[in-house]
C-alpha cells in the first residue's frame, strides 16, 4: 500500500508540476539537466544485421537488441491503433501528459491495491526509454513529465509514435514491432492481422507476463482487453472485434535460422564482418548482408553430406546399445524392470520421423520389439542386417534390457516401426563454387554443428592424396609431356640416412603394369608413374609451377609431393581444380556478394573480374579437363558418372585412408567433398576416395543439376587436337591395336603412327632401380 500512495503522491507531483510547465521548463534547461529532445529527430537505435542467401533465405542474425527499423506510418491503421487503445488512447489529443489518465491509474491502483494500470502516455514512455536511465525517483518522473511536454512541441504525433514502435521491448528478445512479428507469427508487421497486432500490443506493460507461449491464458486475456478498447474507441467493427477474438494465437514458434539453414557458411560470414567492420557495425548496425549461398543447393550439399556420412557409419558396423538397464527372464513382463524405466513406459509417444531411446523388451529370430513412450514398436531383420556379423542371428547382438536410439516412422493402419539410428562419428564436409566466379553456392563444414563448431571446408587442412595428380601432369603437359608419353610403371626403391627402411612405393592395387601412357597414369591413379613423372620433371620447378596456380600451402621438397603430402583445406582445393573447369582461370572462393547499411545504401559488392589472367595455358588446361573427364568415366572416379552433365574429377586416398576426397565439376559448378576423422583414425581399408566420397559428390551434382536447367558444356580453347591412341605404343591407334583411347593434346603434339610391324612394347622391368629420397614420412598406398 506504501508504494501506491508514492505513486499517487509522483501522480499528483507531475499533475502540480505541469501547470507550472513553463517555468519548470526553463529551471531545468538552466541547469543543464535536461537531455537534448532534438538528437531524437536523428535516432538510430542499435538495429539487427541480417544474412540473407542470394535467394532471399534469411540465414541469421546478428545484434545485440533484436531489431528492425520501419516507418510505422506504412502499417495498417489498425496496427498502430492497436497500441494507442492498449497504452494511450488520447494519444492524438493531449500534448504529452494526460491527466485523466495519470488520475485515472491512480485509483485504479488504489483500488486494486497493486499497480494494475500505469498512468504514462506513449510519448512519457518515449521519453523515459531513450533520454533518461532507469532509475525511479521524483526527479526522473519529473524530468519525464516535462521532456513529454517539450516532446509535443518539437516532434509530429507520427513521429513519436515511430520512435516507440521502433524501440519498445517485447518479450523474446525482440525490441519493435517489425522484430516482434517475426519472432511471434513469422510475419512483417505490415502483415499482421487485427488479433495478432492486438496481442503484440499487450506485451509493453509486462512482457514476460502476457508471454503467449509461456502464459497463453493470460495473453489472450490480455488480447481481448485490446481488442475491446479498439472497439470502444471506433476503431474497428463489431464483426471485426468477435473474430479477433475467436482468432487462435497462431504463433510460428520463433527457431534461430542460424542453427536450421547453413550454420557453417553463416558463422564464416560472421567471422568475415568481424574482419572488415568493428564489432559494434556488426552486431548493431542493421547490415543487410547477402551472401553466395544459394539455399536450394546448401540444402542439397547438407543432405548429400548427412547421408553419405551415414552410410559410411553403417560400413563400419554397430556399435551397441546406448546402455543395458538390466536383462528381462524369457516370459519376464517389461513392467518388473526397475523405476528409473519408467519414461519408457510413461513417456510421449514418438512421433513420426522423431529419433528417441527405446527399450528392447523381446527379439525373436526375425525382429526386435521396443518400447518407447508406452509405445510398441518392431525392429524386422532386414533394416537390421547391418548390424550382425557374417551367419549371425538377432540374439547374438541384442537382448532384453538394452536401450537403443531409434528413428520412428507411422505405418498404414496405425502403430509404429522402428530402425536403429546410429550417428557418424566420422566427419566431413563439402564445398560447391560457381566455376565462373568463385561463389559459394553451398558449404557444409560437418555432420553436425551443435556437436562440432570446428569448420571442416575452411579450417581443416588435411593431405590431400591423389586429388594433388592433376596438377602434377598439368606441370607435365605444360612441359613438353602429353597424354600419349609412356612411363614405364615398374618396382623402384628410394632410400636415404634419413630412412628407417628402404621405401618401395606401390600402386594401390600392389600390380605393376609396365609401359603406361600419362593419359591411363592419371586416369587410374598409378603411383609409381606419378613418383618417376615428378622426378623426371624436376620437384623445385614442379613446385614453382603449383605456386604459380596460386597454391599457397606448404609444399614438401621431395617425392611425396606425387603422392598429395601437401595438406589444403576444401576451400584451397576447389579453386584450385576451379582452373580446369574454367580454361586455365583460378576463382577463388567468394562468400559475400553485396553489404548494403541499415538504410539500403551500398557498402561493397563483390564485382566478378572479366579482365584478369589465366593461370595456366588455356589449353594445357583443357587436356587435363579431357582426362579427368575419363577418370569418371572408366577410371577410380566411376562411382560419380551418370550425371547429366559433362563432368570430370578426381578421386584422393591418403595412407592408412585417414583421408578421403573427391574433388570434381562441371562446366559451371565446382564441388569438393572431404570425408574422414578429425583425430585422423583410418576409416578402414576399402573406404577410399572413389568409395567414401565420390558417393557424396555425385548425389549433390545430382540434385545441383536439376536446379541448375543450362549445365553447359565444356568450351575447347584454339591449340587443342584430339586423336586416337593405342594404350600399349602410345602412337596414333591403327586398325591393330588392341586397346586405344581418345585423348586431347596441344597442336603439334599428336603422337606419330604406329610403325607396320610395331609389337607391344609393355615388358615388366624385373629388377628393382634404388634413387635417393629426403623425406622419412612419405606416403604409399594412394589411390
Amino acid at each position: 500500500m506504501r508504494k501506491v500512495l508514492k505513486y499517487i503522491f509522483l501522480s499528483m507531483l507531475v499533475v502540480a508540476l505541469s501547470g507550472a510547465c513553463g517555468v519548470g521548463i526553463y529551471v531545468w534547461s538552466l541547469m543543464g539537466e535536461l537531455p537534448d529532445v532534438s538528437k531524437l529527430s536523428t535516432y538510430k537505435p542499435p538495429l539487427t544485421t541480417t544474412i540473407k542467401s542470394r535467394d532471399g533465405v534469411l540465414m541469421a542474425e546478428l545484434y545485440r537488441e533484436n531489431r528492425y527499423l520501419g516507418d510505422p506510418r506504412q502499417l495498417p491503421g489498425f496496427v498502430r491503433k492497436a497500441f494507442i487503445a492498449a497504452e494511450d488512447d488520447k494519444f492524438y489529443d493531449h500534448a504529452g501528459l494526460d491527466f485523466q489518465g495519470i488520475l485515472r491509474a491512480a485509483l485504479t491502483n488504489l483500488k486494486e491495491g497493486r499497480f494494475a494500470q500505469g498512468g504514462s502516455t506513449i510519448t512519457q514512455q518515449v521519453a523515459r526509454t531513450l533520454l533518461l536511465s532507469r532509475e525511479k525517483s521524483i526527479e526522473r518522473k519529473a524530468k519525464e513529465g516535462i521532456l513529454a511536454l517539450k516532446m509535443e512541441r518539437q516532434l509530429e504525433k507520427d513521429e513519436i509514435l515511430n520512435l516507440y514502435l521502433n524501440q519498445i521491448y517485447l518479450g523474446h528478445g525482440a525490441y519493435g514491432i517489425e522484430a516482434a512479428a517475426r519472432v511471434y507469427f513469422g510475419v512483417s508487421a505490415w502483415e499482421l492481422s487485427i488479433a495478432q497486432a492486438a496481442l503484440l500490443a499487450g506485451l509493453p506493460q509486462a512482457p514476460s507476463r502476457y508471454d503467449p507461449y509461456k502464459n497463453p491464458a493470460q495473453a489472450i486475456e490480455r488480447r481481448g482487453y485490446v481488442i475491446e478498447r479498439m472497439f470502444e474507441n471506433g476503431w474497428i467493427t463489431a464483426e471485426e472485434t468477435e473474430e479477433a477474438k475467436r482468432s487462435p494465437l497462431g504463433l510460428k514458434g520463433y527457431s534461430n535460422p542460424f542453427e536450421d539453414v547453413s550454420p557453417y557458411y553463416s558463422e564464416y560470414v560472421r567471422q568475415a564482418l568481424l574482419e572488415r567492420f568493428d564489432v559494434d557495425t556488426v552486431l548493431e548496425g542493421g547490415l543487410t548482408v547477402t551472401t553466395s549461398m544459394d539455399s536450394r543447393l546448401q540444402r542439397a550439399a547438407r543432405e548429400a553430406l548427412r547421408e553419405g556420412l551415414k552410410e559410411i557409419d553403417l560400413r563400419g558396423g554397430y556399435r551397441g546399445p546406448v546402455r543395458v538397464l538390466g536383462e528381462l527372464e524369457p516370459g519376464e513382463a517389461p513392467l518388473s524392470l526397475e523405476e528409473e524405466e519408467s519414461p519408457f513406459f510413461e513417456g510421449e509417444i514418438p512421433t513420426d520421423g522423431a529419433i528417441a531411446e527405446a527399450l528392447v523388451t523381446k527379439v525373436s529370430e526375425d525382429e526386435v520389439t521396443v518400447l518407447s513412450g508406452a509405445a510398441v514398436a518392431r525392429i524386422p531383420i532386414k533394416s537390421l542386417e547391418w548390424t550382425l556379423p557374417r551367419r549371425g542371428e538377432l540374439k547374438d547382438i541384442f537382448v532384453p534390457g538394452q536401450v537403443l536410439l531409434c528413428r520412428f516412422e507411422a505405418i498404414d493402419g496405425g502403430g509404429l516401426a522402428a530402425g536403429i539410428y546410429q550417428e557418424p562419428l566420422v566427419e566431413g564436409a563439402i564445398i560447391s563454387l560457381d566455376a565462373a566466379t568463385g561463389e559459394v553456392l553451398a558449404a557444409v563444414g560437418g555432420f553436425d554443428y551443435n556437436r562440432s563448431q570446428f569448420n571442416r571446408f575452411s579450417q581443416a587442412k588435411r593431405q590431400v592424396g591423389s586429388a594433388i595428380k592433376p596438377l602434377i601432369y598439368a606441370a607435365a603437359i605444360n612441359s613438353g609431356y602429353t597424354p600419349a608419353s609412356l612411363i614405364y610403371d615398374s618396382p623402384i626403391v628410394y632410400e636415404s640416412d634419413e630412412l628407417d627402411k628402404k621405401w618401395k612405393p606401390k600402386n594401390y592395387s600392389s600390380r605393376f603394369y609396365g609401359a603406361t601412357t600419362l593419359r591411363d597414369a592419371l586416369v587410374n591413379s598409378r603411383n609409381v608413374v606419378t613418383i618417376k613423372l615428378l622426378k623426371e620433371m624436376g620437384i623445385q620447378k614442379t613446385v614453382n609451377f603449383l605456386r604459380k596456380l596460386g597454391i599457397t600451402s606448404e609444399i614438401p621438397l621431395d617425392l611425396s609431393l606425387a603422392l598429395g603430402a601437401p595438406s589444403m583445406t576444401l576451400m584451397d582445393l576447389a579453386a584450385t581444380y576451379s582452373i580446369f573447369a574454367t580454361g586455365g582461370f583460378r576463382s577463388d572462393p567468394v562468400f559475400i556478394k553485396k553489404i548494403e547499411d541499415y538504410d539500403g545504401t551500398l557498402i561493397e559488392e563483390y564485382q566478378p573480374g572479366n579482365s584478369r589472367e589465366p593461370v595456366l595455358d588455356p589449353a594445357v588446361a583443357y587436356v587435363i579437363n579431357n582426362i579427368m573427364q575419363s577418370i569418371i568415366k572408366e577410371g577410380t572416379g566411376r562411382r560419380a558418372r551418370g550425371l547429366s552433365a559433362p563432368s570430370a574429377g578426381k578421386t584422393g586416398t591418403t595412407n592408412d585412408t585417414r583421408d578421403a576426397w573427391f574433388a570434381g565439376f562441371t562446366p559451371k559448378i565446382v564441388t569438393v567433398v572431404w570425408v574422414g576423422y578429425d583425430d585422423g583414425a583410418s576409416l578402414g581399408s576399402k573406404e577410399t576416395g572413389g568409395r567414401a566420397a565420390a558417393p557424396i559428390w555425385k548425389r549433390y551434382m545430382e540434385a545441383a543439376l536439376a536446379i541448375e536447367n543450362d549445365p553447359g558444356d565444356f568450351s575447347i580453347p584454339p591449340g587443342i587436337e584430339f586423336a586416337r591412341v593405342d594404350t600399349e605404343s602410345g602412337k596414333l591407334a591403327g586398325p591393330n591395336s588392341k586397346k586405344s583411347f581418345n585423348a586431347a593434346f596441344l597442336a603439334g603434339t599428336v603422337p606419330q603412327p604406329a610403325e607396320p610391324a610395331h609389337t607391344a612394347l609393355v615388358k615388366e622391368t624385373p629388377e628393382e632401380k634404388t634413387l635417393d629420397f629426403q623425406d622419412p614420412g612419405a606416403l604409399d598406398l594412394l589411390r
